[in-house]
């Protein structure tokens, strides 16, 4: 492989990715393969590629998160199955580099994200329309489906703003991007995923804080009033489902505040469910917090609770706590949650940094970083979102992109 081949091979990696990635079954893995062999490569051909401060505070985060869980499993005598998700980590780290010295063209990305969220409405029609399921999932799960869909339409909004820098063919992007969230906006609907909209209110407050300011302030409050109202009418027509879920979630809230209530035999509550496993898991924290729990000995104690009453018998089923930060506090203790937070945090305030920046494909770039990393912390609230391929994959992946172009365009 010649070293020329390699910006071919970036740039068509993330296309693959990004337009692949609700099209066929495991469509993201096309993409992250191209760029992961590539990357491997150019690891191999520059060892010691020049670094900036923040590249290496991202690269030393993803290690401790991955080099953690590692020693959790060796510590608690744990299979090593959940090490296949933490490695993802590991893995995006040649493709960062390799993205930073050879990045990929910024139209293909734009392009491929506009493609990637159009074809996932076809997927959601057919699945909806002609399979007759209630919820569209792709090819991933329901929560991955609407989950990603928010943000590749984030991506499309933030992408507004390169558009406005590519002059006589800025309207046809414009319209592009338009498309792009109205299809984002289908997908998330036919998702049911009421978890997708938990991200909305602190990606509301990145986007004000990049646009906001006294010059503008008119404008950002008409904008502000345009997102309500679209909120407002998409939660009143009944065919988009969104005032059902909410209704449903509201009751379910409820009856477990009242009674408890989970289940009664096949009639399982999801909110119910999810507030008593936090409820278990918060019985259990604070018996081990520092390492955590092994899952041999948690799922031990567990069952005492279930025989003594003191949780309900459905928490044997439940396959994780659903919260990202319950389930590495309960089996990686306070130092997994504090590695964790560090890989959120750092590189979301390194692309904050850059939200006000007078360089418009800079402050896109810095836009989808943010937005991508506020809406994860949001996702993780109510399931294991770093604990399935697809998710962690999305979420890793996407960020040194993000990043790697976002850099490249500073410079």
């Amino acid at each position: 492989m010649k070293t020329t081949l390699l910006p071919i091979l970036a740039s068509s990696g993330v296309f693959l990715y990004f337009s692949l990635m609700f099209a066929i079954p495991s469509g993201y893995s096309y993409g992250a393969m191209t760029l992961l062999l590539s990357g491997v490569y150019f690891m191999v051909r520059h060892p010691f590629p020049t670094l900036t401060g923040e590249d290496k505070a991202i690269i030393f985060s993803l290690l401790a998160v991955f080099l953690w869980s590692v020693l959790a499993v060796w510590l608690h005598n744990d299979s090593p199955k959940p090490l296949d998700q933490t490695s993802r980590l590991i893995m995006a780290i040649p493709i960062m580099l390799m993205l930073l010295a050879m990045p990929p063209r910024l139209p293909l990305l734009w392009a491929s994200v506009v493609i990637g969220v159009v074809l996932s409405n076809g997927i959601a029609a057919w699945q909806l329309h002609w399979l007759g399921d209630d919820r569209a999932s792709g090819f991933l799960n329901i929560i991955h489906f609407g989950n990603i869909g928010l943000v590749f339409g984030l991506f499309c909004i933030a992408g507004m703003l390169w558009a406005g820098t590519q002059g006589r063919y800025a309207t046809h992007w414009r319209v592009a991007f338009l498309i792009g969230v109205l299809a984002s906006i289908y997908t998330v609907m036919a998702s049911g995923s009421r978890g997708s909209w938990l991200a909305i209110p602190p990606v509301l407050l990145v986007f004000l804080y990049a646009f906001m300011h006294r010059r503008n302030i008119k404008h950002a409050a008409m904008g502000l009033a345009g997102l309500v109202i679209a909120v407002g009418v998409v939660f009143s027509i009944p065919e988009t489902g969104v005032q059902e879920r909410y209704d449903l979630a509201v009751t379910e809230v409820d009856k477990y505040m009242a009674t408890k209530y989970v289940g009664k035999d096949a009639a399982v509550s999801s909110v119910g469910a999810r507030l008593e496993v936090w409820r278990t898991a918060f019985i259990l924290i604070p018996q081990r917090p520092l390492l955590g729990w092994s899952h041999k000995d948690s799922r031990a104690e567990l069952e005492r609770l279930v025989a003594e009453k003191k949780v309900d018998p459905y928490m044997l089923e439940m396959a994780n706590t659903h919260n990202n930060y319950l389930e590495v506090l309960l089996f990686q203790g306070v130092i997994g949650l504090g590695l964790l937070l560090a890989m959120y945090l750092l590189p979301f305030w390194y692309f904050c940094k850059r939200l006000r920046s007078p360089d418009l494909p800079v402050k896109a770039l810095a836009l989808c970083g943010s937005s991508l990393l506020a809406s994860y912390f949001m996702f993780g609230m109510s399931q294991v979102i770093l604990g399935r391929n697809n998710g962690i994959i999305f979420f890793v992946l996407t960020m040194v992109i993000v990043w790697a172009c976002m850099r490249n365009a500073e410079s």
